[in-house]
């Protein structure tokens, strides 16, 4: 029945199983498993080190009780209702831990992402984020050994892209990347085509994101703050910009990301360049304004994921001969993505 532990208190019986990660992939997969108790004679409950607040989500959507060893805890039945949040990670290692989602690390998340319906086979996730064999072999280990991939041989995907998303979501910084702030006269979207023509002419590699992409590719709000993505040095972009640098009233950031995977996936909206829609997504649920509500729209109302695309898609196996491979950019599946059932 998928219990660890059986505890009789009152007149309840728990069921409890007990994980060492509370992975979004993992709290599904634990659901789906304890979701064949009879709640009838008993009551199902899971306890994790810690939940954070993208597994609390995937836990409470599937109606699965928790408990994490930090003082959260999310009970209820007919009778009971017991909600406790907002108590921190009592097991948080220090210092930066190994991680799936690290910045170089993270392009594996994000290819995946960027075609979630599509097999691979780790050589190519090796070739299409320019990381060696060795690296996107731990990646993959780390993001199957917390439930977010489905595998068919030597080919893999996301189990969930929706659960790939929201571990991402949870472990993403965006104060990592370098950020120049300050002031630009305009406003709106006719801002962003200005800077955006001031980088070009300046050779500057550029593409939003935050609210600026959230207008371009859904029409989401009027907007103030401009967020760009900049090749190499901040400061350079916003030398191009000629900004009066403070603090306060800061219209646009120029960011220089992390790691240069972030302007993978990248297009034109609305003649504007932005990164891809994965990327805005995280970036929103870590900016100001109406951001938030903005990465929920985008995600909801645009389809972020192509969920339809999973519907009933069969394993296959990649034809080898005859495919030619694009460097630096992900494939068109028209031309590389060529594919026979097995």
């Amino acid at each position: 029945m998928g219990a660890d532990v059986v505890m009789d208190a009152g007149q309840r019986r728990w069921l409890v199983q007990l994980k060492s990660s509370s992975s979004p992939g993992v709290i599904a997969a634990a659901a789906l498993l304890l979701a064949a108790i009879d709640r009838s004679t008993a009551r199902a409950v899971l306890v994790v080190p810690f939940m954070t607040p993208a597994s609390a989500r995937a836990a409470d959507e599937r109606r699965l009780n928790w408990i994490d060893l930090s003082g959260n805890a999310h009970l209820r039945n007919e009778q009971l209702h017991i909600w406790v949040q907002g108590r921190p990670n009592a097991f948080a290692k220090r210092g930066r831990p190994s991680s799936a989602f690290a910045p170089k690390s993270s392009r594996v998340a994000r290819v995946l992402l960027l075609n979630p319906a599509r097999w691979w086979r780790q050589k190519e996730l090796s070739e299409h984020t320019d990381l060696d064999a060795g690296r996107v072999s731990r990646v993959v280990g780390r993001l199957a050994a917390d439930a977010l991939l489905e595998r068919d041989g030597p080919l893999l995907r996301p189990r969930d892209p929706d659960l790939l998303l929201d571990a991402w979501a949870d472990e993403y910084r965006f104060d990592r990347h370098d950020v120049v702030a300050g002031h630009v006269t305009g406003a709106g979207l006719e801002l962003a085509r200005d800077a955006s023509g001031r980088l070009g002419q300046a050779g500057i590699d550029h593409a939003f994101t935050g609210l600026a992409a959230a207008y371009a590719l859904d029409r989401f709000a009027r907007f103030r703050l401009v967020g760009i993505y900049v090749g190499g040095d901040p400061r350079d972009g916003a030398d191009a910009l000629e900004p009066r640098r403070n603090g306060r009233g800061a219209n646009v950031q120029v960011i220089g990301p992390d790691d240069r995977g972030v302007l993978d996936g990248r297009g034109m909206i609305d003649n504007v360049p932005c990164v891809a829609p994965v990327q805005v997504y995280r970036d929103l649920l870590n900016l100001p304004e109406r951001a938030a509500e903005a990465a929920e729209q985008l995600r909801a109302e645009r389809g972020l994921l192509s969920a339809h695309a999973r519907q009933a898609a069969p394993p296959v196996r990649l034809l080898r001969r005859g495919v030619r491979r694009g460097q630096g950019r992900l494939p068109d599946r028209g031309r590389h993505d060529r594919r026979v059932p097995r």
